[in-house]
Parts: C-alpha cells; sequence; structure tokens
C-alpha cells in the first residue's frame, strides 16, 4: 500500500525533527505545520551552525547553538528532514501536571465556598423579547382587522370531512 506524501508528513507532526537547509544550518525542533509548498513550523526550536576553522589554522571544528523558539522555514530551502525522536509531542505534557494545584506560575481564582452559578434556558438577551402585554401600544383588539361599515358580518362556514359508512 502506498502512502501519500501529504499522509507522511502528517504522521510525524508534533515529533522532534532535524531540518538542514541549503547554507548547511541545522534547525531541531518539533513539528508542527505544513503547507503544499512544504514550508514548515518548529516549535521549541534550535539552531546548530558548525562553526569550520579558516584556512591555515588547525583548530577543531566546533558547533555554535542558539535557541530560537517558533520558526517558519521555507520549503524551498529545506535540503533534508529527519526524525529526531519517535516520541510526540503532547501539549498537555508541555503545560505541567498543576492542572488542579495551586502554587507559584498556576493562576487560580480564590474560592467562595459557592457552587457554579445556576444558568437557565438561553433565550434573547434583555430588552430584545418584544412587547409586554398591557404596556404601551392599542389593545389586541384595536390591532384586528375590522369588518367594513355596511357589510354583512362574517361568518366561518361549518365544514365536516365526508364521513364513510358506519359498520356496527
Amino acid at each position: 500500500m502506498t502512502i501519500s506524501k501529504n499522509n507522511k508528513m502528517m504522521s510525524h507532526l508534533n515529533r522532534k525533527m532535524k531540518v538542514v537547509l541549503l547554507d548547511s544550518r541545522t534547525f531541531v525542533g518539533y513539528f508542527k505545520a505544513f503547507d503544499k509548498h512544504m514550508n514548515i513550523l518548529l516549535c521549541d526550536c534550535e539552531e546548530l551552525r558548525r562553526i569550520k576553522p579558516k584556512p591555515g589554522k588547525k583548530i577543531a571544528e566546533g558547533e555554535e547553538k542558539r535557541t530560537l523558539g517558533l520558526v517558519l522555514l521555507r520549503g524551498e530551502h529545506i535540503v533534508s528532514m529527519t526524525v529526531q525522536s519517535n516520541e510526540q509531542d503532547d501539549d498537555s505534557k508541555q503545560q505541567g501536571k498543576a492542572g488542579n494545584i495551586g502554587g507559584p506560575g498556576a493562576a487560580k481564582p480564590a474560592g467562595r465556598g459557592m457552587g457554579p452559578p445556576m444558568v437557565g434556558p438561553p433565550g434573547p438577551a434583555p430588552g430584545l423579547q418584544g412587547a409586554v402585554r398591557g404596556i404601551g401600544g392599542p389593545g389586541m383588539g384595536m390591532m384586528q382587522p375590522q369588518p367594513m361599515p355596511g357589510a354583512p358580518p362574517f361568518v366561518v362556514p361549518q365544514v365536516f370531512p365526508p364521513r364513510g359508512p358506519m359498520y356496527h
């Protein structure tokens, strides 16, 4: 079974990836998104640069490391992408375990000894419900259509549905 390029890229989302660019810079970070141009978004990204010795000096090559954070890399500059670690980065892990525990760095409202407020059924906002009977405006009888003067009163004829033969 063949896997499309799009599905293959999606299977690597939230994994730690190593990306090499045309100018030999290397970026390591969590792969968060991509698009049709293969532009990619790396989170918690670090840039690694190899320092080349100058001609004539025999100093060992070094490596310079910079922390960048959230990085968008243009697809036309990417040479290769490799999976650095197979573990997926889970957003819940990054938030920490202080979900229900107060303390430094975790904002929690102070308790007041009351439960959540009771919420009634949703309805229109106050003031937008419409007219209230008996307040302002004419009564309901005034708004009904009136018969023409001199015309006989209109009576609705009573029509019953046809009945079939009655069997006992």
